[in-house]
């Protein structure tokens, strides 16, 4: 059995101003994620790779353009509660100011978090707008950050002194242009 290999890719852009992008999954359309706070993100398609999938899911759902994406590294995998998919988190900066806006019928919202307001804080028991009890963090809105999301972003906020190192080129694993790993 070869290495374990990610189904789906997510994008983490940060702002220069220390916030990260995350969208609402739209609870109005039938879906195992409405109503979830998530990083834009999705499956990789055949002949995709992750960066591509995260870029194209990222502009998919929130408009954001890849020309003002500045890659940084790609962060350990991580896979869903049950396990069921495998998620590489891309992680990269925001060239430019960026105002997302959903672009698809599968999110009902686009905006920026301070990462330390999103992953800084311990989780607590709550419940998500679908009427299950979730561990997460409230949001300004009453939005509900938990699961998948929450621990890709706890990751980044832990390692954010790596990742920024990354900028300069050098990530654990070789250049951010050769797909380096944080």
């Amino acid at each position: 059995m070869g290495p374990l290999k990610a189904e789906a890719a997510v994008l983490a852009l940060l702002s220069g101003s220390g916030h990260v992008l995350l969208v609402r999954k739209s609870c109005s359309v039938p879906s195992p994620w409405a109503c979830d706070v998530a990083l834009p993100g999705g499956h990789v398609d055949p002949g995709e790779d992750e960066v591509g999938a995260a870029l194209r899911e990222a502009w998919e759902e929130a408009g954001v353009p890849g020309d003002l994406v500045e890659v940084l590294c790609l962060a350990p995998l991580h896979a869903t509660s049950r396990g069921s998919i495998i998620v590489r988190p891309v992680i990269a900066l925001a060239r430019a100011p960026i105002c997302p806006k959903p672009r698809s019928e599968e999110v009902d919202a686009a905006f920026w978090v301070r990462l330390e307001d999103a992953a800084g804080r311990p989780p607590r028991r709550l419940r998500h707008p679908r009427g299950f009890t979730v561990t997460g963090v409230e949001l300004a809105g009453g939005l509900v950050l938990w699961g998948l999301t929450l621990r890709i972003l706890t990751w980044l906020y832990s390692a954010l002194p790596l990742v920024l190192e990354a900028r300069g080129g050098a990530c654990d694993e070789g250049p951010r242009n050769s797909g380096g790993r944080c």
